[in-house]
């Protein structure tokens, strides 16, 4: 049980990156819609930083879930 729970943990910070992103453009298309002059959102880089982020941190998650399971089949 607990190595089904670490490797739910590896997604925690992926998850998080991606859903900050998710909600930054969410929130931009509601302000656009609502028709408010002064849209607050984070910026392009911003945005790319984010995506860059969630990206490698899903891909190192990922490599150490692969890592821990071929260190099981060996066993």
């Amino acid at each position: 049980m607990s190595n089904k729970l670490n490797v739910k943990k590896r997604y925690i910070v992926p998850a998080a990156f991606f859903s900050l992103y998710l909600l930054n453009v969410v929130y931009t298309k509601i302000q656009l819609i609502s028709g408010e002059t002064s849209i607050i959102r984070v910026n392009d880089v911003g945005e790319f930083i984010l995506l860059i982020l969630a990206s490698l941190t899903f891909v190192v998650a990922m490599l150490l879930a692969e890592k821990d399971a071929s260190g099981h089949s060996a066993e």
